[in-house]
């Protein structure tokens, strides 16, 4: 299989703190890669390069063969243009910690926005979709609901659908049960499962160990800026290698 995210040599600082030191990780064609590791480690902000929504300061990131944010002339890289690089993030579905919803359209509305603003498709063209959508993150009877009226698993599952109904290549997840009272996680997860059957290719950031050991086909312990240990979940998990990696798996299992 092919890799349909590569990141190469990735190095990220804010003023002089870095924050990534020079990340290199594939993520094959259909594959689930969960990341694990300490508050402050990088991983979010690594999700956050992989659709330029943070800018690196080295390295680089393709998505499906692509160059991401930027294009190469020779041997040197030069950004692109804000339009080009909102072009590129059509095919990077990304949900956050929170769920950051329009309060003001209704379920059904959320999920439509993204394929009429973005790609300037018709309300009554994208309309079925967005139903299809809902009906598949188990809210089929939500879609006239506004974001107050819903409980936040609820929300985040409009979320999933509103990133879902850009049709994209890729779906970055940030913790995305972080925010989530206990008894509303299983729900969202139930969805990211589902997502994984279906063979989307995805990036999650989580803390859900026992979803990362279940879904995932490979994980990566992210500390301090860097890969510390890297595998398929079950092992990494239940024989991990390093000492830094150990030492986290004992406080979270």
């Amino acid at each position: 299989m092919t890799a349909m995210i590569k990141i190469e040599g990735v190095h990220k600082r804010f003023g002089t703190n870095e924050v990534l030191r020079g990340i290199d990780l594939e993520v094959r064609t259909g594959e689930v890669c969960c990341v694990l590791g300490p508050s402050g480690s990088g991983k979010s902000t690594l999700l956050r390069c992989v659709n330029h929504l943070e800018k690196v300061n080295a390295g680089r990131i393709s998505v499906d063969g692509r160059l991401i944010g930027y294009q190469q002339r020779g041997s040197k890289l030069y950004e692109l243009r804000e339009k080009e690089i909102a072009a590129q993030r059509r095919d990077i579905g990304m949900v956050f910690q929170r769920f950051n919803l329009f309060p003001h359209f209704t379920a059904l509305e959320n999920v439509m926005e993204g394929p009429v603003q973005v790609l300037g498709k018709s309300r009554a063209a994208v309309k079925a979709r967005a139903q299809e959508l809902l009906d598949r993150v188990g809210l089929g009877d939500r879609g006239g609901a506004y974001p107050v009226q819903l409980s936040g698993g609820q929300q985040q599952r409009v979320a999933i659908a509103r990133a879902l109904a850009m049709e994209p290549k890729v779906m970055l997840f940030d913790e995305p049960t972080s925010a989530l009272d206990p008894e509303l996680v299983g729900e969202v997860l139930d969805v990211m499962r589902d997502l994984a059957r279906s063979g989307m290719t995805m990036m999650v950031v989580t803390h859900e160990i026992g979803f990362a050991r279940e879904v995932g086909d490979s994980l990566v312990f992210m500390d301090g800026g860097v890969v510390v240990e890297s595998g398929p979940p079950r092992e990494v998990i239940a024989n991990p290698q390093h000492e830094r990696t150990k030492a986290f798996l004992s406080k979270v299992l």
